[in-house]
């Protein structure tokens, strides 16, 4: 497609980018999980209008991190993920975590860096904080709150951000349905403000 924008989303097994596409393209139809092993076997991309008379290709890839149990052992995932970040023309990275109390690791900010450094400094890196469907205060919140465990992760405050809920919105307590309709609109407004609006120069 000429030019096509592509964004890529990544992230440990379970915590919700295939979620996260079924919300930013309704008729993906993405396979979900509700535990820790991956459920995406193969990378697949769909397309998303963003608003504003735009719209891009959406990648979902396969989850990282998974045990001897998991569908790719995470070594074989890790390298997968590399080859497809290496002959895909990447426009824009989508980092996905948990923000459920207590799942921050060091592991994530491990694979922040190491996919930053792999698509190189030409390619923006922004992260979305996923699984707050029970998170107390305003979502976005979550990211000031959490703070001083970001700059520990080595994940800069600055980095740009979606603090949100992909659960869909029939999984929703009715009076938290409306978030499903914010995060949207949040993470659509995080990726039209970083996508590049000329080639990148790889």
């Amino acid at each position: 497609m000429s030019g096509q924008r592509n964004v890529v989303i990544i992230g440990q097994s379970g915590v919700g980018k295939s979620s996260l596409i079924n919300m930013l393209c309704p008729r993906a139809n993405a396979r979900t999980s509700n535990d820790a092993t991956g459920c995406t076997r193969i990378e697949r991309e769909y397309e998303c209008y963003l608003g504003q008379q735009q719209s891009c290709q959406v990648h979902d890839t396969i989850g990282l991190e998974e045990g001897f149990w998991g569908f790719l052992w995470a070594p074989k995932a890790e390298k997968r993920l590399k080859t497809y970040l290496r002959t895909t023309e990447v426009h824009l990275l989508v980092y996905c975590m948990p923000g459920m109390r207590g799942c921050l690791k060091k592991s994530h900010g491990r694979n922040y860096k190491k996919f930053k450094s792999a698509v190189g400094d030409n390619v923006r890196v922004v992260v979305v904080v996923t699984c707050l469907e029970d998170f107390d205060c305003p979502l976005e919140s979550w990211w000031s709150r959490n703070d001083k465990e970001l700059h520990n992760l080595g994940i800069p405050r600055t980095a740009g951000h979606a603090c949100i809920t992909a659960l869909p919105k029939a999984e929703l307590q009715s009076e938290k349905r409306v978030l499903y309709d914010q995060s949207c609109e949040d993470v659509k407004t995080l990726i039209r403000n970083n996508l590049p609006t000329s080639k990148i120069q790889r």
